[in-house]
């Protein structure tokens, strides 16, 4: 057990110094360095307050390296450019005193990679050789240009709905790009790996949200991907004209792109860790299912997210895709599904974003109404590799708090309870039971048909809780502790810090930190606050035992990215923190709050018993339950 020695008072202490006069590389390095991709290299060296950063910007379309440094450095960087050649391409760095504007650069496209089985549903192959540029659901291509291409800048955002105001878009279609950072770029050593995957229910959210001050106090190397999202990214006519799921493709192929490149980087390619959140953490659990993705990762953690989530999967696609074709004046007979694909495809962005509200059966859950893949999930693991999958301890505290903070939402949800009840809690598709029927029974057992107060608000927040993240994690990380040879470790993070998501005031722009009347306790998210400078530093300086938290937290999974095996270092003289596997006949899971320990069953078992006895479809896999046979290989894992 570890007492991490927390207080809850009104600290006001600063954040405590972390790593710091790490030496700054000469951006010569680069010159010198060969990397096996056709992608343009920026370099930018630039001061800011909490650190001293080196950029090294690579397309993919427009891939963004960032070698980050923190430390005192001179401040008189002599501004110049340099221009290199990859195998096909030229390279400009570029090296300035000056931070560069983020989120304005355009870009190319990433490269091309293989496809089928569970993620495209068949085998769509193409032919040696052919160059396949991306557009509107197409797979994704790579497009090659002629001379010097520079790329000084962020990329945009893929294009979505702000959460905060869903009338509001931003983003370009041209928005595939990738973050790589790290310490140092010495090749005689060779650093373990984390890709980061943004959440964001699969609609919304960019790698430019995680910046990597914390992460980087460990000696890794991380990543952090665009895919495409919304309609954009997961539309689909069930057939070779807009099969789906490209948003995950874009995902293969920027771990195809890190396999053959991270070297360069002081990565090492046999130690890549796939890490998510929500729908990141959702996507982690896919890629271990699916034969495309297989040998690209080497471990993977899945924060609030599973394949099994409801909110992850679609289970009639091509209704979707008829409903965006009558929004668009497009035909939508059944037979015409080529000519309904080649009419959307003509449509302007901006006309399709603008329509993108519509599609919303009931406007307070614009944040969760566009499932992502167009097929039901199958737990038939790809890969047998270490998985870390948890939840914070009320992940529906972030929605139940925005839900709460008028009250309309709450009358109208209980006055069409029949209708807005099963699109809540993810019965509107596929189930063998009435959708209604299955509401009112998730209404009778959390808050015995009362009136839904700010004082039973609680209630509500459990039933989205164990609804969109609880029950379907706990199943599959089941399933996967019996079906994988690799270790299964579960997590439940509880940890009370200073600072919330539930204390956001998603309504305004930036969200600006509010305090709330209601302790809607630990929500989807609030474990961020520990791994990420989130909302551009909305929560920085982290208070002192936070601090120390979020560096004990972060051991966890760079550890287990290193050799696989979780553990905090607590210094000469004590025994290191051990988290240990489940077993498949004795679920334990490692509790995270003020004191982190190994717990013997699970929380909140009588509800998680509730969603057990419900016909959902994540329930379905369980009469299925059959260890996994002997690895041949142990490289395997």
């Amino acid at each position: 057990m570890i007492d991490f020695g927390v207080k809850y008072s009104n600290s006001k202490s600063s954040e405590v110094p972390r790593r710091s006069s790490v030496k700054i590389l000469s951006s010569s390095w680069i010159e010198q360095t060969q990397i096996n991709t056709s992608y343009t290299v920026v370099i930018i060296i630039s001061n800011k307050k909490y650190s001293h950063t080196i950029k090294y910007y690579i397309l993919f379309p427009f891939l963004t390296i960032l070698i980050f440094k923190d430390g005192s450095v001179e401040e008189d960087h002599e501004k110049r450019d340099h221009t290199c050649n990859t195998e096909r391409e030229p390279i400009l760095s570029h090296h300035e005193a000056e931070p560069q504007e983020k989120h304005s650069q355009p870009s190319a496209e990433n490269a091309e990679p293989k496809h089928g089985d569970i993620l495209t549903g068949e085998d769509r192959s193409r032919e040696e050789g052919e160059i396949k540029v991306q557009g509107k659901w197409e797979f994704p291509g790579s497009d090659i240009w002629d001379g010097i291409r520079e790329a000084k800048k962020n990329g945009h955002f893929c294009p979505q709905h702000m959460y905060y105001k869903p009338d509001v878009w931003i983003g370009e279609e041209d928005c595939l790009w990738l973050n790589v950072f790290s310490r140092d770029l010495a090749v005689n050593k060779k650093r373990p790996v984390i890709v980061w995957i943004h959440g964001g229910n699969f609609v919304r959210g960019s790698a430019a949200d995680y910046e990597p001050d914390y992460l980087l106090d460990e000696d890794i190397v991380l990543v952090t991907i665009q895919y495409r999202l919304g309609m954009f990214g997961f539309l689909s006519s069930e057939d070779q004209y807009a099969p789906g799921n490209y948003g995950m493709l874009d995902q293969v192929a920027a771990l195809q792109w890190v396999k053959t490149n991270i070297d360069a980087f002081s990565g090492d390619v046999n130690h890549i860790t796939i890490m998510g959140q929500q729908a990141g953490g959702a996507s982690v659990h896919y890629h271990m299912l699916s034969s495309l993705s297989r040998g690209l990762f080497h471990r993977a953690i899945s924060l609030s997210g599973s394949a099994l989530s409801w909110w992850a999967s679609l289970k009639r696609p091509l209704e979707r895709a008829k409903k965006l074709a009558r929004l668009l004046e497009c035909p939508y007979d059944a037979d015409k599904s080529k000519e309904m694909i080649e009419c959307i495809r003509g449509i302007e962005m901006e006309k399709m974003m603008n329509t993108h509200p519509n599609f919303y059966e009931w406007k307070h859950l614009n944040q969760n109404q566009e499932p992502v893949n167009a097929w039901s999930p199958r737990l038939e693991i790809s890969q047998h590799v270490p998985w870390i999958a948890g939840i914070t301890d009320d992940e529906g505290a972030f929605k139940g708090s925005a839900f709460f903070s008028e009250m309309r939402n709450v009358r109208e949800f209980e006055e069409d309870f029949e209708k807005i009840g099963p699109l809540m809690f993810g019965f509107h598709d596929g189930q063998s039971e009435a959708p209604k029927m299955m509401a009112r029974k998730v209404m009778d057992y959390y808050w015995n048909g009362k009136e839904l107060t700010k004082e039973n608000a609680k209630s509500l927040v459990d039933a989205l809780s164990d609804s969109s993240y609880a029950h379907p994690v706990d199943t599959a990380s089941k399933i996967q502790s019996i079906k994988s040879q690799a270790p299964v470790y579960v997590y439940h993070f509880g940890y009370k810090g200073v600072n919330s998501l539930t204390q956001m005031d998603t309504n305004s722009h930036p969200p600006q930190v509010i305090q709330r009347d209601i302790p809607y306790g630990v929500g989807n998210g609030d474990d961020l606050i520990y791994l990420f400078p989130i909302l551009s530093g909305a929560f920085r300086p982290l208070p002192h035992d936070d601090l120390i938290f979020s560096q004990r937290f972060i051991q966890l999974f760079t550890s287990f990215a290193t050799d696989g095996k979780p553990v905090i270092k607590m210094g000469e003289g004590i025994d290191d923190f051990v988290w240990h596997p489940v077993d498949p006949n004795n679920a334990t899971h490692l509790d995270i709050g003020n004191e982190m320990r190994m717990d013997l069953g699970l929380p909140n078992h009588e509800r998680m018993n509730f969603w057990q006895s419900m016909p959902v479809y994540w329930n379905s896999d369980r009469e299925n339950y059959k260890p996994a046979p002997p690895l041949q290989d142990k490289d395997e894992l």
